[in-house]
């Protein structure tokens, strides 16, 4: 876009290779894909006045009134074709439309003065709004510029080159109504092209997370087998003692429990990207729930030479998708196994304002205010290794939110450590879950 110098999208202005900053027009894809669908309808148009200077040359003659003026049209518009490839052009393209327009308003008039002919003045003005909603994509103001334009020069040349005819009231009503819908053409596209192109920036910021997600993915996977095949590799030794060996199926276990997880959360990440997730709520005992759950996470805290102490009082019997209970409570359950290095975690759940509440505690280091807003978050797109732990906690709350409960995050209380919280309604309905 720039010679010599280098291109600022924001300002506008460049800076050449003396140190000078010189002002340059911004130009984008828009404009550019504006200007291929404006060079089109500039050769349909030139066509046409082709065309129609055929006719007036076959049935009225060379010397017809007012054929000066049809190869004057020509010129012009072959010659804004041709300039339409040119940088001046591209600076002020919308402008020089406008113009053209204006002056081919102006010439039909002139030519209705000397053929006293004003079904070809009207066509032509009526047309030109019509034909920049159709071929020129430069916006609703531009295109109501056009639109006073057309209504005043009709309304000059009524004025000014006035031709008898019992049909004035006619014409005015359809070169209003002819403005209107060219209007309004302007306007529809105009929104369509901006839904057109949020939907492709979603897009392409959707696929943008799913590669960084899956690259992440792939490398909290591609880690821990080869671990695994190194494990295994010991085990295999004769020499390993009995504690070795104890010691390395529990490394195996602890790697093999943690990528089912990573598995398991991405495939149910896509589930709330692409459907959204859908609870199917069933009478459910969540004592019976909490407790096979502390059983595997317990397990896997005693590898990682954690305490799981578990605090839950005698939950009544709710409404909650048992899958989508469970999931959220491992979860929860995972993040605080996977940032504690020594110390005791402790999972409570009780009724609390008509709510099951279950919350996690872990003596983890302390985070920053903002860390801990941004925990139940979507993940970042720039393929953290972090990440893979952090979509479980957005997991959890989109499917928490989808049975119509919540999630937070505060720091412990009176201590080091950080507390995680789900609550759910004792008599939750199926909903579609909606996070950004």
């Amino acid at each position: 876009m720039t010679e010599g110098g280098k291109y600022n999208g924001s300002s506008g202005l460049t800076h050449s290779g003396l140190g000078r900053a010189t002002s340059k027009f911004s130009w984008t894809e828009d404009d550019e894909e504006s200007l291929r669908v404006l060079k089109l309808g500039g050769a349909f148009g030139i066509f046409m006045l082709l065309a129609y200077l055929a006719y007036d040359q076959q049935v009225l003659g060379p010397d017809a009134p007012g054929a000066g003026l049809h190869w004057l049209i020509l010129a012009a518009t072959c010659l804004l074709f041709g300039l339409s490839w040119t940088r001046s052009f591209k600076r002020r393209w919308k402008f020089w439309i406008l113009l053209y327009n204006a002056f081919l308003i102006a010439t039909f008039i002139l030519i209705s003065r000397a053929t006293r002919d004003p079904e070809s003045r009207f066509i032509a003005i009526m047309l030109c709004p019509l034909a920049t909603a159709a071929f020129v994509s430069w916006g609703t103001r531009w295109q109501f510029a056009m639109a006073l334009t057309a209504v005043i020069g009709y309304a000059a040349g009524e004025h000014f080159v006035p031709i008898e005819t019992p049909f004035g009231a006619y014409r005015w009503m359809g070169l209003v109504a002819a403005v209107i819908f060219a209007q309004y053409t302007s306007i529809f596209i105009e929104r369509y092209r901006r839904r057109l192109k949020k939907q492709v920036e979603d897009l392409e910021e959707a696929a943008r997370f799913r590669q960084t997600q899956i690259a992440t993915m792939a490398h909290d996977i591609r880690s821990p087998v080869a671990a695994l095949s190194g494990y295994v590799n010991l085990l295999e030794e004769a020499d390993i003692s009995a504690k070795e060996r104890t010691d390395l199926l529990g490394r195996i276990g602890s790697t093999a429990w943690n990528m089912d997880l990573v598995v398991s959360n991405v495939l149910d990440y896509y589930e709330a990207q692409d459907e959204a997730i859908v609870t199917a709520p069933v009478e459910l005992d969540p004592n019976q729930v909490l407790g096979d759950v502390a059983e595997d996470c317990a397990l896997q805290a005693q590898r990682r030479r954690l305490n799981l102490r578990v605090e839950i009082a005698r939950l009544p019997a709710c409404k909650l998708d048992g899958r989508h209970f469970e999931k959220i409570v491992r979860n929860m359950l995972a993040y605080a196994i996977g940032r504690t290095a020594a110390g005791e975690i402790t999972l409570r759940a009780g009724v609390r304002n008509e709510m099951l509440a279950v919350e996690v505690t872990d003596s983890g280091p302390m985070l920053s205010q903002e860390q801990l807003e941004a925990l139940f978050q979507r993940p970042n797109r720039n393929g953290d290794r972090g990440a893979a732990r952090g979509l479980g906690l957005y997991i959890a709350r989109a499917m928490a939110e989808a049975a119509g409960g919540r999630t937070e995050a505060r720091f412990a209380d009176g201590r080091r450590g950080l507390t995680l919280v789900a609550e759910f309604p004792l008599e939750a309905q199926a909903t579609k879950a909606r996070t950004p």
